[in-house]
């Protein structure tokens, strides 16, 4: 995909310009003069629902689509346009979508609920008002706090996806309604979208707290956070519909600000990557909707999009387009707010808040062919693996997909080397000779007539003195030997035990009573005739198996080689040993070169080019400040580097930039310009990532070391810190920030974060996936700062289902909200004490006993009932009212009615100390 530069009001595109065949308003929907939220196409082409407002209460339609398209159909009468009208809902409708399979629609409303349909098949056709056909409510889903705002069924219609003002979104067991699979809490804002990724390993949501959160489908973890694009962007939209394109590898956001205009970002699957988006609209994008097909034209794969907008217009791209395709302007007369595409990619329905919904249609021609279902799949399997979903039976560890198709074709490549090399070092005579003592006997049993060879015949021979001989011989592992042996690692242990079942072995003995070994013969003599023997014997096996050659005598090492060499002189001293493993890093990032790389620098913006001129001596990057709002290009301070730019971080105070040299710089920004801050500082080794909070600046190096400074003051807050340690093979750092006492935090993939303790000089643990205390636990909510901290990009382990009773879920649970709690008291984050402390107490409220429930409510109350002496009692702990604290825990105490008793003697103790005053503090 392209980065789109274009604004749309001077594209030039038009209704007109685009040979677009049609755009029409939907006549049936005329009379209906309340606000449409939602419409949605059924994936037959045949019908489409809406969703909004109806008299009293939330109305969901379905329509006859034919109407629409066809015009002769519209003014037939005996052809009906409403074919069922739905009141059930208390309050406006926000969504409806079909399930992909098309048997069941779901709504969801401002009354809290999600409602599943299904068509009534004896009733169709059944006379009544708006009664064409019968859809009957199959299911009602509770469990969200507040309004729905969006839906979304999985690609296999498994689960379905609901997000609500309450911040959380909701997977649904769509094959055992209303079974509630869990809820995603980590969003701190109201979630307006949410999107499957087409191949079901992701969920994509967009909220009103500037993130767009990828949460994995496996087990449920967020897999990545995305705050860049949307840091300037304001609660101004009723909905931020995203989408996930197609093929997988886009997911396009709603609502996103690029150099203070409004874009729809487009965030890439490798990476994650946010350095392309589409622009032009001029207010917030409220919706995105990628066609369900890919196209393909002039043998060039793409999708195509429609974005809406507040600004009433609509606009279509094309992934291989750098403008759009067409924009229609003033569709509306109020917001843009969903948009459906039928099922062949022809078909758009456009609905908005003034009660109107309008269609438009394409050709193949303007859009592309797209792909049959069997070249969409074969597209899958090439890009992610086969997908063994429908064979796992539910099995939520199988839906997992080969992401890196490098992967396979690596393996492949090595396997053709080693073929080739084969081929290459095996004489032809051996080859011949391989063929023949390696071709499978026509008979499966040992009865075969042929002479008996060399590697089926054992010789048995006696001594003087009576004693059996038996000399072994070598059995080279078959192709079919090998494949059955590779097979049964390491699951199975078929083959580890020999049963008298077992099919009896196919080496005859030979018994050789010519031959008799006399005793006294020297060990020099036998050993010479033992050589001799080996000797003919590999001149005769020499085709068996490639893996002969390799260990000959020659080839072995010294000490190895003169003990089979029959104690002769040893060999050459092995050489030096192989090198040590190189140290564990960190993947070097890249910013990108196919373009300028904008970020947002308060009122300026600031512009990197990497390779912007190449001399005699190499490429030099570019860095611009220009301002914000103004049309002029000219640049208000420029600078070049020597070195590519690798990772970038600014705000309206401080630009820094690390370069691929293993250099980090930073400027001082202001409107006139830019300043060096300081002199250009040389890491250990390249910036992985860089986070700047205010005056402080961290950076954390491929090499696994972390670093801070106080820009202002230009000095050093933590000197490089290594923390290879709390790495292990295949572990990367997914994201690090600082905390608000200017602590840094590092999150790995692993599902691991630590938080750097200042005052003890080390690591101290924050979250950890793997954990079997958590995991017993039942799994906790995490609180809304720490959440971020807690994706993994690939953590082995599925998160624990909620309320999991075992006898020692409540006991593990207690002792993992404890270890929260002491960990933000030492670090001093006051927002997730507050959160990890009223857990802790909700959960001994359920779980605990009164002693437990006592020891913390005195300790909130006061000195007259603390068990601590009055002087040293404080009335607040990290700058928060501890009475304040009291009058939440007391809240939760009254859920149970066994503690009615407990709470009114804290609730008439508190109430006393505000009515008389007396509260003591530190005295």
């Amino acid at each position: 995909m392209e980065e789109a530069t274009q604004d749309l009001r001077d594209s030039g595109t038009s209704r007109s310009d685009t040979g677009m065949r049609k755009e029409r308003m939907c006549g049936a929907l005329a009379k209906f003069d309340k606000p449409i939220f939602s419409v949605d196409i059924h994936p037959t082409g045949k019908r489409f629902a809406t969703g909004g407002q109806g008299g009293d209460s939330g109305r969901v339609v379905v329509w006859n689509l034919n109407p629409v398209l066809f015009e002769a159909v519209e003014v037939d009468p005996n052809i009906p346009k409403m074919l069922c009208q739905m009141d059930n809902h208390l309050a406006c409708v926000n969504c409806v979508r079909w399930s992909n399979g098309g048997k069941y629609l779901a709504s969801g409303g401002d009354d809290r609920l999600v409602m599943v349909w299904g068509l009534s098949v004896a009733a169709i056709g059944t006379p009544g008002k708006h009664k064409a056909e019968t859809w009957r409510c199959l299911a009602t889903l509770r469990g969200h706090a507040g309004d729905v705002l969006d839906l979304a069924w999985s690609p296999l219609d498994k689960w379905l996806a609901s997000c609500s003002v309450d911040n959380t979104i909701i997977i649904w067991n769509a094959e055992k309604f209303p079974e509630m699979v869990c809820v995603l809490n980590g969003h701190t804002g109201l979630v307006k979208g949410v999107a499957w990724d087409p191949v079901g390993k992701y969920l994509a949501s967009q909220s009103d707290d500037k993130s767009l959160r990828v949460w994995k489908t496996a087990d449920w973890a967020q897999e990545v956070i995305i705050t860049e694009p949307f840091e300037e962007c304001g609660g101004t939209t009723h909905v931020l519909r995203l989408s996930w394109s197609p093929d997988g590898q886009y997911v396009l956001s709603a609502h996103a600000m690029n150099g203070g205009g409004p874009t729809a970002q487009v965030v890439e699957r490798d990476g994650w990557r946010c350095d392309k988006d589409f622009v032009g609209h001029r207010k917030a994008v409220t919706c995105a909707r990628f066609n369900n097909n890919i196209f393909v034209k002039e043998g060039r794969k793409y999708c195509c999009a429609a974005v809406g907008s507040r600004d009433r217009a609509l606009s279509i791209w094309l992934t291989s387009l750098k403008r759009p395709l067409v924009v229609v302007h003033d569709l509306f007369s109020d917001s843009l707010l969903d948009l459906s595409w039928s099922s062949d990619g022809l078909n758009l329905l456009a609905c908005s808040s003034d009660g109107t919904v309008a269609c438009i249609q394409f050709t193949n021609k303007e859009i592309g062919t797209p792909l049959t279902l069997d070249e969409k799949n074969s597209f899958y399997e090439k890009i992610y693996g086969k997908c063994l979903a429908n064979e796992s039976g539910g099995d939520l560890s199988a839906n997992l997909l080969v992401e890196c198709p490098e992967i396979l074709l690596a393996r492949e490549k090595q396997e053709a080397k080693k073929e080739a090399a084969k081929e290459e070092t095996t004489p032809k005579s051996e080859k011949s000779q391989s063929k023949i003592l390696l071709s499978p006997s026509p008979a499966s049993c040992g009865t075969s007539s042929t002479p008996l060879r060399p590697m089926d015949r054992q010789i048995e021979t006696r001594t003087s003195d009576g004693k059996r001989r038996i000399t072994p011989v070598f059995i080279p592992l078959t192709h079919a030997d090998a494949n059955e042996s590779l097979g049964s690692q390491p699951g199975g242990t078929e083959n580890c035990f020999s049963t008298s079942s077992q099919s009896k072995s196919r080496i005859k003995v030979e018994v050789r009573d010519d031959i008799v070994i006399h005793p006294n013969v020297s060990n020099h003599a036998t050993s010479t005739q033992q050589n001799n023997s080996r000797t003919s014997d590999n001149s005769v096996r020499s085709g068996l198996d490639s893996r002969l050659r390799k260990h000959g005598a020659g080839a072995l090492p010294g000490p190895r080689a003169a003990e089979l060499g029959g104690g002769r002189a040893p060999g050459p001293a092995p050489g030096p040993a192989p090198p040590a493993p190189p140290r564990r890093t960190l993947p070097a990032p890249a910013l990108g070169t196919a373009g300028p790389v904008v970020r947002a620098a308060g009122l300026l913006r600031l512009q990197v080019v990497n390779k912007a001129f190449n001399t005699q001596y190499g490429t030099l990057a570019r860095l611009q400040l220009l301002p914000n709002n103004s049309a002029s290009t000219d640049p208000v301070w420029e600078t070049y580097l020597g070195s590519p730019v690798s990772c970038l971080a600014c705000d309206a105070r401080w630009a820094c930039a690390a370069c691929a040299d293993s250099t980090l710089h930073v400027w001082r920004l202001a409107r006139a310009g830019a300043t060096r801050a300081l002199p250009p500082i040389a890491l250990m080794s390249q910036a992985a990532k860089l986070t700047l909070s205010g005056d402080t600046l961290a950076v954390v190096t491929t090499s696994a070391e972390l670093a801070m400074w106080e820009l202002a003051s230009a000095a050093c807050v933590i000197r490089p810190l290594c923390f290879r340690a709390l790495l292990t093979p295949g572990v990367t750092v997914t994201n690090c920030s600082l905390m608000d006492d200017g602590n840094p935090m590092i999150a790995l993939s692993n599902g691991k974060s630590y938080i750097y303790s200042k005052q003890l000089c080390v690591w101290v643990v924050w979250s950890d996936a793997s954990d079997p205390l958590w995991r017993s636990s039942g799994g906790a909510a995490h609180p809304p700062r720490a959440r971020h901290a807690r994706h993994a990009r690939h953590a082995p382990l599925a998160r624990p289902a909620p309320g999991n009773n075992s006898s020692y879920s409540s006991g593990a649970a207690r002792s993992w909200l404890e270890a929260q709690v002491a960990s933000c008291l030492h670090l001093k984050l006051a927002k997730d004490y507050r959160h990890w402390i009223t857990t802790l107490f909700s959960h001994l409220v359920n779980h605990g006993n009164e002693e437990q429930l006592r020891s913390i409510l005195d300790d909130m109350l006061g000195p007259s009932h603390c068990t601590s002496t009055p002087k040293i009692w404080q009335s607040t702990i990290l700058g928060i009212r501890k009475h304040d604290l009291l009058e939440e825990m007391l809240s939760l105490l009254v859920r149970q009615l066994r503690w009615q008793r407990l709470y009114a003697e804290y609730s008439d103790q508190l109430n006393d100390i505000k009515n008389s005053g007396a509260v003591v503090n530190g005295h």
